[in-house]
C-alpha cells in the first residue's frame, strides 16, 4: 500500500496587507473530502483509490490564507474494504491515513513556502536560524 500519485486541482491565496502587522498565528490543516475507487489496470495497478483533499494554511487574525485542493492516488490491497469503511465511519485505515496526511503536509507546505514569500506572509513552517557564535572571553 502506497501513494502512487499526487495532483493539485486548485490553489488559492490572499493577503490583507492592512492587517499584516504584529503577531501573526499560522495554522495548517488537511481534510479528506471523498474517496473513490479508481481503475488503474492500464498501468498495472489492480486496486487503487482516489482521495480528494483540501489543505489550508490560515494566517490569523484574518491576515491571509493559502489553500489547495487536490487528489492523491493510493494503491491498496482491497479497495472495496477501504471504501466500505469510509462510507460507514468516514475514517481511513491508520496506515493509509498516516501515509496520505504526511504526503499532503509535505507537498502542500513545500508549495506554501514559495507562495507565502510572494505574498510577504510568514512561512508556514519554521526554518532553522543561524546565529553567530559569541566569542569566548576569559578573564585574567
Amino acid at each position: 500500500m502506497s501513494v502512487i500519485g499526487f495532483n493539485l486541482k486548485s490553489i488559492r491565496a490572499n493577503v490583507d496587507e492592512k492587517k499584516l502587522a504584529g503577531d501573526v498565528s499560522v495554522n495548517s490543516s488537511p481534510s479528506i473530502k471523498t474517496i473513490e475507487k479508481r481503475d488503474l489496470g492500464f498501468v498495472g495497478v489492480k486496486d487503487a483509490i482516489g482521495i480528494e483533499f483540501e489543505f489550508s494554511t490560515l494566517y490569523e487574525p484574518k491576515v491571509g490564507e493559502i489553500s489547495f485542493a487536490g487528489e492523491i492516488m493510493y494503491q491498496v490491497e482491497d479497495a472495496k474494504k477501504v471504501l466500505d469503511a469510509w462510507v460507514k465511519n468516514k475514517k481511513l485505515d491508520e496506515k493509509i491515513a498516516t501515509d496520505v496526511l504526511n504526503t499532503i503536509f509535505r507537498k502542500c507546505l513545500a508549495k506554501s513556502v514559495e507562495i507565502s514569500d510572494a505574498l510577504r506572509l510568514p512561512p508556514p513552517i519554521r526554518f532553522p536560524v543561524v546565529t553567530a557564535e559569541k566569542p569566548n572571553v576569559k578573564g585574567n
